[in-house]
Order: C-alpha cells, then structure tokens, then sequence
C-alpha cells in the first residue's frame, strides 16, 4: 500500500516508459498504485529539474461517464518525503507541490460536446502550491501552505496543525489513523463565482425539492442554516463570528466576497472525540453535540466585495 494516501493522491501518476529512471521516476510510478483504482493515468514525460521532479502534461482519467478528468500542464514536486514513499528509507520531513494548469474536463461519450469541454476548459486553468512539513519528535504534521488560484477573482488559502501523526513505520500511521487531531486551522476564500461553479450544484441536488417553488425552498433553507448558527455556542463561536456567519448564509446562493476563519482546538478534533458517535450515533441536535466544541474556538469574518 502507498505510504500516505493523502500525499499519494497529490502525486498521481501512472508507470513510468523506458529512460524515466531515477528517484522522480520511481515516485512517479509507486504513487501510480494508489490511483490505479480510480482511473488510468498517463502523462508526456517525467524529469528532474534542479532539486524538482516535473512531470509534463498529466492526466487522471476517472472511470466514469460524466466524471471529470483532471488534466494538468506540469505537475513539480520536492522535498524529503520522495525516497519514504518509495521504500521509506528516509523520515518524510517535508514535500512540496506544485500544480499547473489543472483543469477538469468532463467526458460525455460525445466526440463533438468532449471535444469542445476540453478546449473550454483550457480558458479555466487552476494552479496550486502546498507545502507540507512533519517534526518526527513532536509528531506534528503541518500544512505549511495550500494556496489554490481559481480563475477569476477566487482563491483559497489554508493552513493547519495536525497533532498525533506518526509516519516512521507503516505500524505507526496505522495508529495515527485512529489518534491523530486537528488542533489548528486558519482559511481565507475569496468567493466571486467559486460557491456557484464548484459547490451549488451538488449542494442543490441533495438539499432542494424535485419540484415545486424552488425559491421558497431555498428560503427555508437559509432559515434552517441561520437558526443553526444563532444556537451554536457563544464559548466556541463569539457573537461576531455567528453575525459574519450569518451575513455569509444571507447572500447565498450567490455570496461575493472574502470569508477568513480560524479554529483552535484543545486537544484537539478527530477519531477519540468523534469515536462515541459511533456506538451512539450522530447528535440530532446541538446540544447533543456539545461535547464536540469542548476546547473549541472559531473566529469567523466575512467582506462583501463585489467582484473587482
């Protein structure tokens, strides 16, 4: 099994072809494992430029008609982390990534409509960077940075500390799996567009009615989600949090504009707190939930600007 499935997935690629040797070559083809399932994958050429690997022109091709295909202009990587996903002969301190031109193309079976979604999306380019570090004896793994420039006036930043993660052996994250937790987090979106091309549609299908008056239907749930964020508590989201939470739902479907939000947790969110929901089941309500935000602090903001 792939060493680190999140860090696999950021480093798609499929088997390598005669003369692509070296580290960057093998990197490329082990992490091709974890994707396999999921798609074929194919890129023009992997390289090493400096301290980078390069790989040119990838492409995960999802299986599945109307699944979006990711294609990309290059993809680099860098950083400790290579040899340890290879053999892990090395601890994984760090890994960079950086992707270019990713766009996501749908495929309909159509030769004419594939065709013509494909040099679409050319006009619609995304990049991204994330950088990843990991303190071996504080067993502390941090997103140093993911940055994500969507096209148009709309970006995503985000930053976290993870506590209790251990990527020594695969013994080790085995057991992380089941104790690690987030303890930090700071995002930054800027919004003119991104809510509606990446997050209205799926949302929409789940939430909204088949028929009927759809503008009432949205109504009512913008209602739901405002009395959900009056009732949250004041000791985990302060007043000015839930009235920027607020103002934020009040625009939506359409919000334009940059929400800032910052979380800090005490020991921190993940498997242990949300373990005994898994005799129990899920809270109903949030004062079922209170344990959930013990320890828990969210800061939120949020800037109406129109699109510039």
């Amino acid at each position: 099994m792939i060493r680190g499935a999140a860090l696999a997935l950021m480093l798609a690629g499929p088997a390598l072809a005669e003369g692509e040797a070296g580290l960057c070559g093998q990197v490329w083809a082990r992490v091709a494992e974890g994707l396999s399932p999921y798609g074929a994958v194919r890129q023009e050429a992997v390289a090493q430029e400096g301290d980078w690997c390069v790989v040119g022109g990838p492409v995960l091709d999802l299986d599945g008609q109307y699944l979006p295909d990711w294609h990309m202009d290059r993809l680099r990587f860098r950083g400790s982390a290579l040899p340890w996903l290879v053999d892990g002969s090395v601890l994984p301190e760090g890994l960079e990534v950086a992707v270019e031109g990713l766009r996501l193309v749908v495929q309909t079976g159509n030769a004419q409509f594939d065709w013509l979604y494909a040099a679409q999306a050319r006009a619609n380019r995304i990049a991204a960077e994330a950088s990843l570090a990991w303190d071996p004896a504080a067993r502390v793994l941090r997103l140093e940075g993911l940055g994500i420039d969507f096209p148009g006036a709309n970006a995503l930043d985000l930053r976290a500390t993870v506590a209790g993660v251990d990527l020594s052996s695969t013994g080790a994250m085995q057991m992380s799996a089941t104790g690690f937790a987030l303890t930090g987090a700071e995002l930054r979106i800027e919004t003119h567009g991104l809510f509606e091309s990446y997050l209205l549609m799926p949302l929409g299908a789940a939430l909204l009615p088949y028929e009927g008056d759809m503008d009432a239907a949205a109504e009512r749930l913008r209602a739901g989600i405002m009395a959900l964020v009056a009732d949250l508590p004041e000791a985990s989201v302060p007043p000015a949090s839930k009235a920027a939470l607020a103002a934020l739902v009040g625009e939506l479907p359409n919000p334009a504009g940059v929400l800032e939000l910052s979380l800090r947790a005490d020991p921190g969110l993940g498997p242990v707190r949300f373990g005994g929901y898994a005799l129990t089941g899920m809270p109903a309500t949030l004062a079922e939930a209170a344990p959930l935000f013990r320890g828990v602090a969210l800061d939120a903001s949020w800037t109406h600007a129109d699109a510039p």
